[in-house]
């Protein structure tokens, strides 16, 4: 039995709309990948050129240097440097589809660029249900709910093309009930789909992730879970035939004035984005790559944006000096798994945990129990 928790948050940090956009960076930077692979010496590459699995290059441009770069596990990593032609220089282009809700199976799948994502739909050869969720679940963040507001008629394209691959599918795209510009965006184009369910559910932490909210809607098999951003990107895959070569990502904190949505280039450093966006002095601040639940703190100068970099939020520094633990099990009564942090904290023995950051949210004592759990305490 799932148990999630409403989260007190700060109503003064809002996200302001439009989407802003940062897709002209001076240089990218490509995270090599922990097995040796040959790269091609091409001195310039085209946008869209595969470097390596699931990687493509998100500029024209030429290689110039090796560096370091932080990735937003916290990992070190040697990065190529690539620096933009700003020519968008690409390949052999495929014309744009009119439509894809006339594709084979053969089709789609050869049109999926993420083989990640293409094996989820290989191993799947039976779907009864498309479950999309457009929540955001780490407090702050607004990427799903942003793509929703402004990509809703794309997002149901994708979803009917995925419904003619399974005959009689039906598709379920969830959303918060408090998320009312994305409810409205979706239900201006829904009345063309009939088996496309607009379903709302109470905004609850956790609840747009698939290990819960797949049990929320009482699904058990034969269902497909994708997030919005994921049938964007195929929609890009689909219908433009390219890979996606951008990413919604939120720069949001009770730092800054100005919470945002910013539309920018995979490879991308994040200062280079906060000095294009941002005039605050920072130096009285903390940076949680990823949020201020499930992120982590990191100095930013080399972090990257990558396919799991969601945002970053800059709050201002607490004091909050740690105490001796009071024994009031708040930690275990929030665990939505029901885990006991406690194991981890005092024996430093192994715990299931999802990484989602409320023991160490609820703890009256400003234990940081998260980290305990993760192995970085010892």
């Amino acid at each position: 039995m799932m148990k999630l928790v409403t989260l007190d948050k700060d109503n003064s940090i809002q996200v302001k709309d439009p989407v802003q956009y940062f897709l002209d960076p001076d240089f990218i930077y490509i995270p090599l990948p922990d097995k040796k692979e040959k790269l091609k010496k091409e001195k310039n590459w085209k946008k869209g050129s595969l470097l390596y699995d699931n990687l493509y290059s998100p500029v024209s441009g030429k290689l110039v240097n090796i560096t370091k770069c932080l990735l937003p596990n916290g990992k070190n990593v040697n990065c190529l440097v690539l620096a933009n032609d700003f020519q968008e220089k690409s390949g052999k282009k495929v014309a744009t589809r009119k439509k894809i809700n006339n594709l084979s199976k053969e089709e789609f799948l050869e049109s999926i660029f993420d083989s990640t994502l293409k094996n989820r739909f290989q191993k799947q050869e039976e779907v009864s249900t498309i479950v999309i969720s457009g929540m955001d679940d780490e407090p702050y963040m607004a990427n799903e709910s942003s793509i929703g507001r402004n990509h809703a008629k794309f997002i149901l394209e994708t979803v009917d093309a995925l419904l003619h691959l399974y005959p009689n599918s039906k598709a379920f795209i969830v959303l918060k009930n408090t998320d009312n510009e994305s409810i409205i965006a979706y239900n201006s184009f829904l009345g063309t789909y009939k088996n496309i369910i607009l379903k709302m559910v109470p905004d609850l932490y956790l609840i747009g992730k698939e290990k819960f909210l797949v049990p929320y809607l009482h699904m058990r098999k034969n269902y497909v879970y994708l997030k919005g951003s994921e049938v964007f990107s195929l929609y890009i895959n689909l219908k433009k035939r390219i890979p996606a070569l951008e990413k919604y990502i939120t720069i949001t904190g009770n730092a800054i004035d100005k919470p945002q949505v910013i539309r920018t280039k995979y490879g991308v450093k994040i200062l280079d984005i906060l000095n294009r966006f941002y005039k605050e002095d920072f130096s009285g601040a903390s940076f949680y790559v990823n949020g201020v639940l499930q992120g982590r703190e990191l100095a930013i100068q080399d972090v990257l944006v990558t396919f799991d970099f969601e945002g970053l939020a800059i709050m201002k520094k607490e004091e909050k000096k740690e105490k001796t633990c009071i024994k009031c099990g708040k930690c275990i009564a929030i665990c939505p798994i029901r885990s006991n942090p406690l194991v981890a904290y005092k024996t430093g023995k192994k715990v299931r945990c999802i990484e989602c950051g409320l023991c160490s949210y609820i703890c009256p004592s400003y234990i940081p129990l998260q980290n305990y759990l993760s192995g970085e305490e010892k």
